[in-house]
């Protein structure tokens, strides 16, 4: 299934063509296109309902059916579109007149449900990794949570991910691994360079948080202050 994302950067090449008669070409290059300001932290995803097949470099074939993640939107009767690793314009008229689905914060979603194609989709295009959801945590705190461990790889591969932002519970990614009992992403965040020290607003560290023998193993090195929880990970 392929997919397409909102975002704010402007597309200079859309200045090169007038495309308001999809495929015909002008004397002179119009003016650069308005774009319609999209709705910060959510995606638009429209279905198509025509093929099309690219006529420009610039453009983008797609098939009826195919699922499309929208970049960016323009006055001028074509978007700016993502699908699979793909992107290029497409005519607005060529998909559904309402959207499928517009989600909130969806590399969260993506993140929490360990949805890597999805993840990759978004990270592609230029979904910011540090952005924060309602309850101040990252996409990196909902991977760590749910032991998505390639999620995890996927992240802090980015280069501006930061590894200890804590949420309004002080938690930072590698508190929430820990109290879950993922030992595999609590190994993937040391690694990266998280900082186990950090306290949250129970003033506890990711060791304290420990659930399991095998995180404790790895945590305990690095904080030997620290009681593990030998409580129940899925409890809270």
């Amino acid at each position: 299934m392929t997919f397409v994302v909102v975002t704010h950067s402007l597309s200079l090449a859309l200045s090169q063509f007038d495309r308001s008669n999809f495929g015909k070409t002008m004397s002179a290059p119009p003016a650069v296109p308005k774009v319609t300001a999209p709705k910060p932290g959510k995606v638009e995803v429209f279905k198509a309902v025509f093929d099309y097949k690219a006529q420009r470099p610039d453009e983008l074939t797609f098939e009826e059916g195919d699922v499309l993640y929208i970049l960016e939107k323009f006055n001028n009767g074509w978007w700016k579109a993502r699908t699979g690793k793909n992107v290029g314009l497409i005519p607005s008229n060529y998909v559904e007149a309402n959207n499928i689905v517009e989600m909130d914060n969806p590399i969260h979603e993506a993140a929490k449900r360990g949805n890597v194609a999805f993840l990759e989709e978004l990270i592609a295009a230029n979904i910011s990794v540090n952005g924060l959801d309602k309850s101040g945590s990252t996409p990196l705190h909902w991977a760590a949570s749910g032991g998505h461990t390639e999620c995890v790889q996927m992240l802090i591969a980015v280069p501006n991910c930061v590894l200890d932002l804590q949420n309004k519970l002080g938690d930072t990614p590698l508190h929430n691994a820990s109290w879950k009992g993922h030992a595999d992403v609590v190994k993937l965040l040391l690694d990266a360079g998280a900082d186990p020290n950090l306290i949250n607003n129970e003033n506890q560290t990711a060791y304290s948080l420990a659930k399991n023998a095998d995180v404790g193993a790895l945590l305990y090195s690095l904080d030997p202050s620290g009681d593990v929880n030998t409580g129940d990970a899925d409890s809270d």
